[in-house]
């Protein structure tokens, strides 16, 4: 499984990833309300604010393009092959 010092890295249905922080937070916050939980392996079911299901899951090896970046808002996952916008 692969952890990071932000937790695990998960791949959402809808084709993001999450770090485990990431994850927590938009539950706490609301974002995302739980629907259900599997422990083995780690995969959530989550509805997020639109009313759409979002399946998330532990992944063991993250693609290469993906990178952990750290600002005020804390850990989050970037997709190095898109531009950042200017």
């Amino acid at each position: 499984m692969n952890e990071t010092s932000f937790g695990r890295v998960y791949a959402g249905s809808n084709g993001n990833y999450y770090t485990e922080r990431q994850l927590e937070r938009n539950l706490r916050s609301g974002c995302w309300t739980p629907c259900l939980r599997q422990r083995n392996p780690a995969r959530r079911l989550v509805e997020t604010r639109e009313g759409n299901l979002l399946l998330v899951g532990v992944v063991s090896h993250p693609p290469p393009w993906i990178e952990i970046r750290i600002s005020k808002g804390g850990a989050r996952i970037v997709d190095t092959r898109v531009p950042l916008p200017e």
